[in-house]
């Protein structure tokens, strides 16, 4: 808002007030000594002003002397009389009909510095002469060609207060604060780069920064904290490495480098640098001069760059605009440095020390808000890559149990094919042999049965499936044989819509020995004559019947047999249950979830006994 205030006030010419007496021209008196000289002087000679003191010979004159003006003014104003200087190089005492009037700060080194302050000095009424003609006798100090005098004016404080205010508040109040601003934005940047060592953009920007902050100060320091040698060098050397370090940036900033160009510039400050410090004042002030004219000309190289570069991003057609601002102002102020018009001096500020520290602040927000991005980036990535390296750890971690999986598994087939193998080499051979030579029919088909019950293990693959009207004709096989051994006749029904059902191979298993068992009790303990077995489907469930002409299991007890049926019944999810045979026998009912055909019935948990 400041900034916006000081160009609203410049672009309308400042406030709108009477014009005063403007002194341009007077007398001096070449002298160093600051006690009021004699009138009678022969040394006074006339001057005009703006006198910058410029002219050969006069550096020979020294760093000091006193100006002589006259004016005219009522003995009786009925109002406060002033004299106002726009700027005082570098500072000066006003003596008013030779009664000290005020002075802007130390007179001696280090000099109060107001080369570019505006200074107002009240004239008490008794001051004035009762004839109405003044003398206004000016002593000013500088450092040898850095010494001038613009032209000062005089009328009523109400006409001289406002241009004052003015000037102050831009020259000096507003670049106070920019100033702080800047180089607060120095010591953060400068922060930033000790948290963050690997982005050098941010240690460029507060150095550049800094730089300019240091040259900021030139327009609103008065008291300085140094020689003023050392401090005008301090000054001169601000703008060249300022205008060294904005080239650097501005390549990093656009993602670029250009070594040669920028040992180049380093070299160049370096030199102005040694040549503002080591040199006399001649040096200071002229080869100075040329070495800022070099810096400043890098400015065209920048914009020239960014330019040609803005078709890339929008960070480069923000470059270039800042850019040309700076240069255009940068020789706005140039031209108010040296102009000898008294008029337009008067009616101008200087401008470059408002925009640098807005396009700092703008390049700063922009440099912060480009590294918030890239790290937002970077942390997404990083949770990205952390994701992705969770997910590969995890599918390592399921493939090696899968594999230890499989090779237990395959451990457990090895094993399993070895009992197999020696079971049906050495159990398998015996039971044979039994069969072959068995004293009894009882022992033969006890024999068989066992036999048949090894086949069964060593075939037997839990992870297999098997066709559902396979299995119940291997069953059907297995129960006619026994049957017809035992003189029984054996009737069977299959259910309908098998033909292309499979069922887990531990179904048929525990199956198969359900119905084994079932057969058995009929021929051992039912000496049936006939046994019917039926099949059938309920849903997703499958039912068998075993039904005999035996003589039934009344008075009996549940054995061993039963109780496996039971337990094997409870393995299919299914329930079995026996009762006594209309006319006669015993009936076997067994209804259990055929996993293959599963339609979305309850599991049936429970085995009901007699």
């Amino acid at each position: 808002m400041a900034v916006l205030l000081a160009l609203a006030l410049y672009l309308a010419g400042g406030p709108a007030v009477a014009e005063p007496l403007r002194l341009l021209s007077g007398e001096f008196l070449p002298e160093s000594s600051a006690q009021l000289p004699d009138d009678a002087d022969p040394r006074w000679r006339p001057v005009q002003l703006p006198d910058q003191w410029r002219e050969p010979g006069r550096a020979e004159e020294g760093s000091s002397g006193w100006y002589r003006f006259r004016f005219d003014a009522p003995a009786d104003t009925g109002e406060p009389w002033g004299l106002y200087f726009l700027r005082a190089a570098i500072n000066l005492a006003v003596y008013v009909n030779r009664d000290f009037v005020g002075s802007g700060g130390r007179l001696e080194e280090p000099l109060s510095f107001n080369a570019n302050r505006p200074l107002l000095f009240a004239v008490p009424q008794p001051l004035l002469s009762p004839d109405g003609h003044n003398r206004v006798h000016v002593y000013l100090r500088g450092y040898p060609h850095f010494v001038g005098l613009y032209p000062p004016e005089t009328g009523p404080m109400r006409e001289l207060r406002p241009a004052f205010e003015w000037r102050r508040l831009l020259q000096s109040d507003i670049s106070l604060g920019l100033t702080v601003l800047t180089l607060v934005t120095a010591l953060f940047s400068f922060a930033l780069y000790l948290r963050n060592r690997d982005q050098a953009l941010y240690l460029w920007f507060a150095l550049l920064t800094a730089c300019w902050g240091v040259f900021g100060a030139n327009m609103s320091v008065r008291d300085l904290p140094m020689p003023g040698r050392y401090w005008l060098a301090l000054i001169h050397s601000s703008i060249d490495w300022a205008c060294a370090l904005q080239i650097i940036f501005i390549h990093r900033f656009l993602g670029m480098r250009r070594p040669r160009i920028e040992a180049a510039l380093l070299t160049l400050a370096a030199l102005g640098t040694l040549c503002n410090l080591l040199g006399g004042w001649w040096t200071l002030r002229h080869v100075g001069a040329v070495f800022n004219l070099l810096s400043l000309l890098s400015l065209v190289y920048g914009l020239a760059y960014a330019f040609g570069q803005r078709h890339r991003s929008g960070d480069a057609l923000l470059l270039s605009v800042g850019l040309l601002l700076q240069l255009l102002l940068a020789t706005h102020d140039l031209g108010l440095a040296v102009t000898r018009s008294a008029s337009w001096y008067a009616h101008s500020v200087f401008l470059l020390h408002f925009a640098m520290p807005l396009f700092l602040t703008v390049l700063g927000w922009r440099v912060l808000d480009r590294s918030l991005v890239a790290r937002r980036d970077v942390e997404e990535l990083n949770l990205r890559l952390e994701t992705r390296v969770a997910e590969a750890r995890r599918a390592l971690e399921q493939g090696f149990e899968h594999r230890c999986a499989l090779e237990r598994q395959q451990a457990v087939l090895e094993e399993r094919e070895r009992i197999h193998r020696e079971l049906h080499e050495d159990l398998g051979g015996k039971l044979l042999t039994l069969i072959h030579s068995g004293e009894s029919e009882a022992n033969v088909e006890l024999a068989r049965s066992a036999l048949a019950d090894l086949r069964e293990v060593v075939i037997f693959d839990p992870g297999a499936a098997v066709s559902l009207r396979g299995m119940l004709a291997e069953m059907e096989a297995e129960a006619q044989q026994r049957t017809e051994r035992a003189g029984c006749r054996l009737g069977w029904t299959y259910p309908a819509g098998v033909e292309a059902a499979e069922v887990p191979s531990l179904f048929a298993f525990h199956l198969a020995r359900i119905l084994r068992e079932a057969v058995s009790n009929a021929l051992r303990h039912g000496e049936a004559s006939e046994i019917r077995v039926d099949f059938g489907l309920d849903g997703g469930s499958l039912r068998m019947r075993v039904a005999d002409t035996g003589c039934g299991f009344e008075g009996s007890r549940p054995g061993i047999g039963m109780r496996s049926m039971c337990a094997r019944t409870e393995l299919l999810r299914g329930r079995i249950q026996w009762k006594q045979g209309e006319y006669g026998g015993t009936i076997v009912e067994l209804q259990a979830v055929l996993p293959g055909l599963d339609v979305g019935h309850d599991p049936i948990r429970s085995v009901l006994m007699p």
